[in-house]
């Protein structure tokens, strides 16, 4: 929800973002927010890192307005 949240804050094509989840301790930055492209209700598209204790991962995902916030579509390992 943290990485979701962000990218809905953000401007598209903004700078990267950091993230960070104190729940869970995973961190990040968000090297990319682009307009959804098979997503046409308002969802955006991102690439981010995750810095876990096995190293740096980057995922690619799609977050979308929804209820009031923002929530991950299509996005695996993300926390």
């Amino acid at each position: 929800m943290v990485i979701a949240e962000t990218v809905g804050r953000a401007t598209v094509g903004s700078d990267p973002l950091a993230w960070a989840n104190p729940s869970t301790g995973s961190a990040g930055v968000i090297e990319q927010v682009r307009p959804g492209t098979n997503n046409p209700d308002g969802c955006r598209d991102f690439v981010t890192s995750k810095q876990s204790l096995d190293g740096v991962t980057r995922f690619n995902g799609v977050a979308c307005p929804a209820d009031g916030s923002w929530k991950l579509n299509g996005s695996s390992g993300l926390h």
